[in-house]
């Protein structure tokens, strides 16, 4: 199996789209709101030299408090007229119990797509077609992240996971993750990972705001590849990480 090549006249993601942040919201409570708009804000920051607006933390946590059960809920920033455009959105989100293994097809895209979360998608989305989720490859054989979750390979009783050097978006839930592995009887690293070593794990999966750990396997990679035993623990450790009271 070959990595496949984006086409010729490929774009990066266009900065004027945005950026968002994707939060998980359980009967009125938001998972790590501090987390993500600290991202947010350092994104807006960098980009576009503005500030969020004041009361955002606020406004977020009165538009959760109204929602019964589970949703996400978005916060999006992009630039409009010299102004910072901020907006949320909510929707019902129900994960499929269990969770099925993601298959990941690899996707060169030279240089990553960065660290930030761009609300121009349109890259990935073109590549997200036929039941694959895309597996983000640089020039270098290096495995960066998947189309919407970190991901994570297992190595005995290590897990790894890329580093975050510019190349990706470091995720608020691996983070988490890393935080916690030491409580959970997990030593994990972050280590470069190429496509081969990816292949040869004894598992891989993803980590994700919404669906917090799920099992996942690279296109073409003998059936003999594992789910990983430690989904459903890691995904109910991280399910109860960081809920605001």
């Amino acid at each position: 199996m070959t990595v496949t090549e984006i086409s010729a006249g490929w774009t990066r993601p266009d900065p004027a789209c945005g950026v968002f942040e994707t939060l998980a919201v359980r009967d009125g409570r938001v998972q790590a709101l501090d987390r993500h708009l600290d991202r947010l804000a350092g994104a807006v920051a960098e980009l576009y030299g503005h500030q969020l607006p004041p009361g955002l933390e606020a406004r977020a946590r009165g538009i959760a408090g109204q929602l019964v059960g589970a949703h996400r809920l978005r916060v999006r920033a992009h630039p409009e007229a010299g102004e910072l455009m901020v907006r949320i959105e909510s929707e019902p989100f129900a994960s499929a119990e269990p969770q099925p293994t993601i298959i990941l097809t690899p996707v060169l895209v030279p240089g990553g797509l960065g660290a930030y979360k761009w609300c121009d998608r349109r890259l990935i989305d073109d590549r997200s077609s036929g039941g694959g989720t895309p597996l983000i490859v640089d020039v270098s054989d290096e495995v960066l992240e998947a189309a919407w979750a970190n991901v994570w390979l297992v190595e005995g009783d290590r897990i790894i996971t890329p580093p975050a050097d510019g190349r990706l978006l470091p995720g608020i839930t691996r983070l988490l993750l890393l935080e916690r592995t030491p409580e959970l009887g997990l030593t994990a690293s972050t280590e470069p990972i190429t496509l081969t070593r990816a292949r040869e794990a004894d598992a891989i999966f993803l980590t994700s705001s919404l669906r917090y750990a799920v099992s996942a396997a690279i296109d073409g990679t003998p059936s003999a590849h594992n789910e990983c035993p430690s989904v459903p623990l890691l995904s109910a450790a991280l399910s109860e990480a960081c809920w605001d009271v």
